[in-house]
């Protein structure tokens, strides 16, 4: 086996579209610009796919060496365009709008708009178990999962699930390295109920979780710890970065082998 780095994408904007890069830096415990920016509430929750399909039909364009973004309702011409950072309530006002809700647009570089901050600032995932759940699920390929699953970090030149041997049911973590990068993968990702939701339109197929349950049923690798839990409904990895890696890049084509 060759484990290899394919696929680099980053969120921006906690919840909305993503960007694929060729190379990235690491910032504080994460990958920089990952979930940098968030919507939040005036109840004090995060406006995201849990709470609505209409996250889905917002579509952003970003332009981050300008530090910009440009909105649009998924499938229209017409764009608005922002500055992150100097028109932050600008921003807000127009997300209050859309999303039918008062919204603040925060920012936080330290990477505290992350999902599990501190302890897991990226996933990594394999392509072939991408591409094992495309073949059982009909009607949801790669792409389609892909947008779903939202990782971080994305291996070529391994079998599916591969990446389930960086969470071990100890629990002590499991250290590894991306090209010069070192990171430590600390536990499987329970997934939530954002994945059935179409990736594009919000709208929610009743079945997918149970189509994953029994792709998943049918292939469970020695090395993974995923039996342990309640469900099958764990995909792709969270991993530690440590502060000694900030300022390294991870590229494409990056080997990954474990320490």
């Amino acid at each position: 086996m060759n484990p290899v780095i394919s696929n680099i994408r980053i969120y921006p904007i906690k919840s909305l579209d993503g960007i694929e890069l060729s190379s990235v830096e690491i910032g504080t415990r994460s990958l920089l610009h990952d979930r940098e920016f968030a919507m939040l509430a005036d109840d004090g929750r995060f406006v995201n796919g849990k709470r609505t399909g209409r996250v889905n039909q917002l579509q952003a364009k970003y332009d981050l060496p300008n530090y910009r973004v440009s909105f649009s309702e998924r499938g229209s011409a017409t764009q608005i365009s922002f500055r992150l950072i100097e028109e932050n309530e600008k921003i807000g006002s127009f997300l209050s709008d859309f999303f039918k809700m008062r919204i603040s647009f925060l920012q936080n570089r330290e990477g505290r708009l992350l999902d599990i901050p501190d302890e897991s600032g990226i996933t990594i995932l394999s392509a072939a178990s991408l591409e094992y759940l495309a073949k059982n699920l009909k009607g949801h390929p790669v792409d389609d999962l892909r947008l779903r699953f939202r990782a971080s970090l994305e291996i070529t030149g391994v079998p599916a699930f591969w990446e389930e041997q960086l969470a071990i049911p100890s629990g002590q973590p499991v250290h590894f390295r991306v090209g010069n990068v070192k990171l430590s993968g600390i536990s499987l990702r329970a997934r939530c109920n954002v994945p059935p939701k179409d990736p594009f339109t919000g709208d929610l197929d009743k079945s997918f979780i149970k189509k994953i349950l029994a792709a998943r049923d049918k292939n469970v690798p020695e090395w993974s710890m995923v039996r342990e839990f309640p469900s099958l409904y764990y995909l792709t990895v969270n991993c530690f970065v440590p502060d000694t890696e900030t300022g390294k890049f991870i590229h494409i084509g990056d080997e990954v082998g474990l320490l």
